[in-house]
């Protein structure tokens, strides 16, 4: 068990494994790696502010996703549901995303509402039985709208909005590690 320094805490909660920080390092740089690819032609003409918000953006992005469904960060919150609602207060990305990958903003403002909406009602039932059923249909909600979003938007900005509701819907807004809290 790797303790995790306290600046670090919102990201990797206060304590990780080795194999977790390895998957989430090798998910960031393999999904980097293929965006970067298959999503070259969408960012190459950015200025280089825009390359470098989208790409922090991206890592941000792409981090939680699997971060947010390890032990270590579902505890953290767990533990800590004020910052539950910081978390997700935060969580304005598709609307920064929109500005730097030159799309409509309404495309990030609709993503943004519906995400950071749905997240507000899953952390009111997060002690509720159906609380992990709602995620995982307000989330299939998101991924259909994004999905339909692609057909106008750059793959690159299509792929981040997909991992922001992932991320925040269900990787963030669900609490996976019931019972095992106190193992630390």
């Amino acid at each position: 068990m790797i303790r995790i320094p306290k600046f670090l805490h919102e990201l990797l909660g206060e304590f990780q494994t080795k194999s977790s920080i390895v998957v989430i390092a090798l998910f960031v740089l393999i999904s980097g790696l293929l965006i970067g690819i298959l999503g070259y032609d969408e960012w190459k003409e950015l200025s280089l502010v825009k390359q470098v918000v989208t790409w922090f953006l991206f890592l941000d992005i792409s981090g939680g996703v699997i971060a947010n469904l390890t032990k270590g960060t579902d505890v953290f919150y767990e533990r800590f549901p004020r910052n539950r609602w910081m978390f997700i207060a935060i969580h304005v990305q598709p609307i920064i995303l929109s500005w730097s990958m030159g799309i409509s903003i309404s495309y990030g403002i609709m993503i943004c509402a519906y995400t950071l909406i749905s997240a507000v009602l899953l952390n009111l039932i997060r002690d509720y039985s159906i609380h992990n059923l709602l995620a995982g249909s307000f989330t299939g909600l998101g991924l259909l709208l994004a999905a339909y979003f692609s057909q106008s938007i750059p793959f690159f900005a299509s792929t981040l909005f997909i991992f922001y509701i992932f991320k925040v819907l269900f990787s963030f807004s669900v609490f996976h590690h019931k019972g095992e809290q106190n193992e630390y």
